[in-house]
């Protein structure tokens, strides 16, 4: 039946269960949000790597630093750092280039594989505890359905 041959009532109840199920008008610029949340995230953790950084590793990556432990963390602030910039640049460009939200969703996951390779490559084995890894794979998993379900994104 063609909707110019239903009655008012039946073409408003059809609309609005359309609407209620429609996830097009969600997913629209899904992208941009994810990488908006992810700057949120990278910026918390830029603050907890740099300035919460003994409670940080306590808490989490449990490193022992009774051998350079000055020097590990060092490189755990200028890791919490390069987080306070890249949290800046994300919500940068998911709000004024939002086209660009997608590319660096897959330019993300592609940089933390090629350091995961370079891990690898370099035999380094970790005996911290490392926690925040669980966290990390919860926001590869988040990169990941956020690109199989914007991939109409423009």
């Amino acid at each position: 039946m063609k909707m110019s041959k239903l009655p008012d009532q039946s073409k408003s109840i059809i609309h609005e269960r359309s609407a209620m199920i429609d996830l097009g008008k969600f997913s629209n610029n899904l992208s941009p949000r994810v990488l908006f949340i992810l700057g949120l995230v990278d910026l918390l953790r830029g603050v907890l790597h740099t300035f919460f950084i003994h409670w940080a590793n306590d808490t989490y990556a449990h490193l022992n630093l009774s051998a350079n432990g000055q020097d590990q963390l060092m490189l755990l602030s200028a890791f919490g750092t390069s987080n306070l910039l890249t949290g800046s640049i994300y919500i940068l460009i998911s709000m004024k280039a939002k086209e660009l939200a997608r590319p660096v969703l897959m330019l993300i996951l592609g940089s933390y594989f090629i350091g995961w390779l370079g891990i690898q490559y370099a035999g380094i084995i970790p005996n911290a505890d490392f926690l925040g890894r669980y966290f990390m794979a919860c926001y590869f998993l988040v990169i990941i359905l956020t690109l199989v379900f914007s991939k109409n994104d423009k």
